[in-house]
C-alpha cells in the first residue's frame, strides 16, 4: 500500500491536499514583488486570481522549499521542479474546488467561520480568544479582519468538500483487500552477476592525445570555485559576554522578575490502550472499537497488569513500553484525553475516553506537583542569560558605530588607521565550502562575503554568533586550469570513467546472451565473475541481509516467469547487475484482523483520493480557464 501511495506522490490529488492544507495561512493580498498591482493574473471561469494573490502563493512555496536547504534554494532547482507551474495548477485547483462545493450546495456560516478562529491557539491567551492578540497578529500580517475571515472561509470550504466526497467511498470489496495484502506481502527471488567497473581499471591505457580530447568534454567539471581574500571587524556575543561581570543585585532582580520561567507546572506519567479509530472511519469500526474497549476494562478488573495488557491489545506504538506516555503538563494532550487525566487520582483507571484518535483507557501512575527552582539552583542560568543579553546590545552598538564611523572616514583603512584598537583582521583567499578556521562556517557571512566584488564593503551583517563588517580585498574569479595542472585527478577520473564504460558493455554483453537462450551460469564460466543467489526479496527492503542491492528490488518485482530479464543495465555506485528472475512466492502467512482493518482503511483512503481526483479533474475540462500572458 506505501508504495502505491508512493507511486501517487504527484498525482494532481496531492497536490490539491497540499494545496488545501497550505491555505489555511496563505493571506492573498500580501504578494511582495508585485504589491502594487491588480492585474488579473488567471481566471477560472468567473473568479479572477489577482497577481498579488499569485505572487504570495509563489513566495510561500519558495519559502517553504527553502526551508529544507537551510533558507537557501540551491541554484536551478526552481526551475526544474517546475515550481511557478505548480503554483499555477495548485491555484486553479483550489478556485475549481472551491466552485464546485457551491454548486453542490455546500456552504459555510458566519458562525462556523467565527467558532473556527476563536479555537485557534493563535489567537488565544491563557486558553481563551482575545480580540487584541487577534487584531494584533493580523496588523502583524498586514491583514484585516475581512481579508482574514474571507481566506479561512475558503478554507473550510475546501475541507469540507473534500470530507463530503470521501463520504461516497467508505467500503472495499474483500478480495481487493487480500490481493493489496498478497501484492504487498509476497517475495521474489533472482540470480544475479555483480560486475564492478574497478575491476576494468587495470586494462585501461591513458593516451595522452586522449586525456586532453576527453578532458576538453569535460573541463566544467574541473572549474575552480571563486577565491575571495577579506578583511573584517567582527563584534562576537562570546567574545564581549567574557567581558561582562554579573553582580548579585542584577541576578536577583532578573530571577524576581522572571520567576514565572522558573516555575515547573504540575505534571503527570500516565499509561493508556488506544483502539483507533477516526472520523473517516465507518460507524461499524467505532462500535467494534468501542465494544473491544468495553472488554479490555472488564479484563483490567480481574487482571491489573495493565502494562501486558496495553502491551496486548493497544494499537498505539506506546504500546511498546506498555503504553507509557511518560511525564506530560496539562495542555500537552487532546482536550478529552487531557481534561482525564488531571481529573484523576494516582492509580486510578479510567472509563472509555473517545478522542479523535479513537478509544482511550488511562491509568494514572504518578503526580509531579508543580514547584519553583530556587535562585541558587539557577543562578549560573541566570548569569548566562544576562551576559548574553548584554553581549547582543553591546555588539550591535559597537558594530554599528564603527559601520557608522568607516561611512564617514571614506575607507575601512582610514577608519581603523585612525582608531588603532580595532581589532581588523584579514584572511588569506579561501573558497566558501573551505572557510578560514576564524570563519568557520557560518554561512550567512560566507553567503554576504561572495557577494561582494573586489573593493566593496558589506552592510553591517548580523548572524547567530554577532556582528560583522566585510571589506573584499581581492576576489578571484572561477577559472578552468589547464590540464597540467590537474593531470592526476583528470587521469584518475578518465580511467574510472572508461573501466565503467567497459563494465556496462559486459554488462550488456551478457543481457543480449541471455536473450538468446544462455544461462548465467554459461556466461560467467571460466570468468572471475559469481552467479550469486538473492533470496527471498520483500517489497521493503529493510532489514534484509540480500547481497543483491536494495536499490534493485523494485525492478525486481516487475519480473516475471514471462518476462525474466530487465530492460536495461543496472547500475549501482560504480558496480553493474545482470540478473535473472527465479521464483515469486506468495506471503508466508494470512493477514490477522488488524493487518486486514489497516489495508481496507488505506484502501478507503486511496479510493477516496481517486474519487477527489476525477472530480477536481472533470471541473477543469469543463472550466473556462484564461491567463495571463506574463505567466
Amino acid at each position: 500500500m506505501l508504495q502505491i501511495l508512493r507511486n501517487k506522490a504527484q498525482s494532481t490529488f496531492i497536490q490539491v491536499i497540499v494545496v488545501i492544507i497550505a491555505l489555511v495561512f496563505i493571506f492573498w493580498g500580501v504578494g511582495t514583488n508585485m504589491l502594487n498591482t491588480r492585474e488579473v493574473a488567471l481566471t477560472v471561469n468567473d473568479e479572477e486570481i489577482t497577481f498579488q494573490q499569485f505572487q504570495e502563493a509563489y513566495d510561500q512555496a519558495i519559502g517553504n522549499l527553502g526551508g529544507q536547504f537551510g533558507g537557501a534554494l540551491p541554484k536551478g532547482l526552481e526551475e526544474s521542479l517546475g515550481i511557478k507551474q505548480q503554483v499555477i495548477e495548485q491555484l486553479i485547483q483550489s478556485s475549481l474546488l472551491r466552485q464546485g462545493a457551491a454548486d453542490m450546495g455546500i456552504r459555510i456560516s458566519a458562525e462556523e467561520v467565527r467558532d473556527r478562529i476563536t479555537s485557534l491557539p493563535q489567537f488565544q491567551q491563557a486558553g481563551q480568544f482575545n480580540m487584541e492578540r487577534y487584531q494584533a497578529l493580523l496588523a502583524a500580517n498586514r491583514l484585516t479582519p475581512t481579508t482574514f475571515e474571507s481566506s479561512m472561509r475558503h478554507d473550510m470550504l475546501s475541507d469540507r468538500t473534500v470530507q463530503d466526497i470521501g463520504k461516497f467511498v467508505t467500503l472495499v470489496p474483500q478480495t481487493d483487500i487480500e490481493d493489496l495484502y498478497s501484492q504487498q506481502n509476497e517475495t521474489v527471488s533472482v540470480q544475479f552477476v555483480r560486475i564492478d567497473s574497478a575491476s576494468f581499471k587495470k586494462d585501461i591505457k591513458v593516451e595522452k592525445s586522449d586525456l586532453q580530447k576527453w578532458f576538453d568534454s569535460v573541463k566544467d567539471n574541473y572549474r575552480t570555485a571563486p577565491e575571495i581574500k577579506l578583511r573584517y571587524l567582527a563584534y562576537t556575543f562570546d567574545d564581549l559576554g567574557q567581558k561582562i561581570t554579573v553582580d548579585d543585585k542584577q541576578i536577583q532582580a532578573h530571577y524576581a522578575d522572571n520567576i514565572d520561567s522558573y516555575k515547573t507546572p504540575e505534571q503527570r506519567r500516565a499509561r493508556h490502550i488506544l483502539l483507533t479509530a477516526s472520523a473517516e472511519d465507518s460507524p461499524e469500526r467505532h462500535q467494534e472499537q468501542q465494544k473491544k474497549a468495553a472488554e479490555i476494562i472488564g479484563t483490567l478488573k480481574k487482571n491489573n497488569d495493565f502494562a501486558s495488557i496495553a502491551n496486548k491489545y493497544s494499537d498505539d506504538s506506546s504500546k511498546e513500553n506498555g503504553g507509557d506516555l511518560g511525564f506530560f503538563s496539562r495542555g500537552s494532550m487532546v482536550p478529552e484525553f487531557d481534561a482525564k487525566v488531571f481529573s484523576m487520582q494516582p492509580g486510578e483507571i479510567s472509563d472509555i475516553v473517545k478522542t479523535e484518535f479513537g478509544y482511550h483507557i488511562i491509568k494514572l501512575e504518578e503526580v509531579k506537583p508543580s514547584a519553583t527552582r530556587p535562585l541558587e539552583e539557577v543562578r549560573a542560568e541566570i548569569v548566562q542569560t544576562i551576559k548574553n543579553r548584554e553581549a547582543k546590545r553591546m555588539a550591535f552598538q559597537l558594530a554599528n558605530a564603527a559601520y557608522e564611523g568607516i561611512i564617514k572616514a571614506g575607507s575601512l583603512k582610514t577608519y581603523t588607521d585612525a582608531h588603532p584598537d580595532a581589532d581588523l583582521k584579514e584572511t588569506d583567499f579561501f573558497v566558501q565550502k573551505q572557510p578560514p578556521k576564524e570563519i568557520g562556517a557560518n554561512q550567512k557571512l560566507l553567503d554576504a562575503a561572495f557577494a561582494l566584488n573586489k573593493g566593496e564593503l558589506s552592510s553591517l551583517i548580523e548572524t547567530d554568533t554577532g556582528y560583522a563588517i566585510l571589506f573584499a580585498v581581492d576576489k578571484k574569479p572561477p577559472v578552468v586550469p589547464p590540464l597540467e595542472t590537474v593531470e592526476e585527478k583528470v587521469k584518475a577520473d578518465f580511467i574510472s570513467s572508461k573501466a565503467q564504460e567497459k563494465a556496462r558493455a559486459t554488462a550488456a554483453s551478457m543481457i543480449e546472451q541471455l536473450k538468446k537462450g544462455k544461462t548465467l551460469e554459461q556466461l560467467t564460466t571460466g570468468t572471475a565473475f559469481q552467479v550469486t543467489a538473492s533470496g527471498d526479496l520483500s517489497r521493503s527492503a529493510a532489514n534484509q541481509t540480500s547481497a543483491f542491492p536494495t536499490d534493485l528490488h523494485a525492478q525486481a518485482f516487475t519480473l516475471s516467469k514471462s518476462s525474466p530479464l530487465p530492460k536495461e543495465v543496472a547500475q549501482v555506485g560504480g558496480a553493474f547487475y545482470v540478473y535473472v528472475f527465479q521464483e515469486r512466492k506468495p506471503p508466508a502467512k494470512k493477514a490477522d484482523d488488524q493487518a486486514i482493518q489497516q489495508y481496507r482503511e488505506a484502501l478507503v483512503r486511496f479510493n477516496q483520493q481517486q474519487l477527489l481526483t476525477a472530480w477536481i479533474r472533470n471541473l477543469e475540462n469543463q472550466a473556462k480557464i484564461r491567463r495571463h500572458k506574463n505567466l
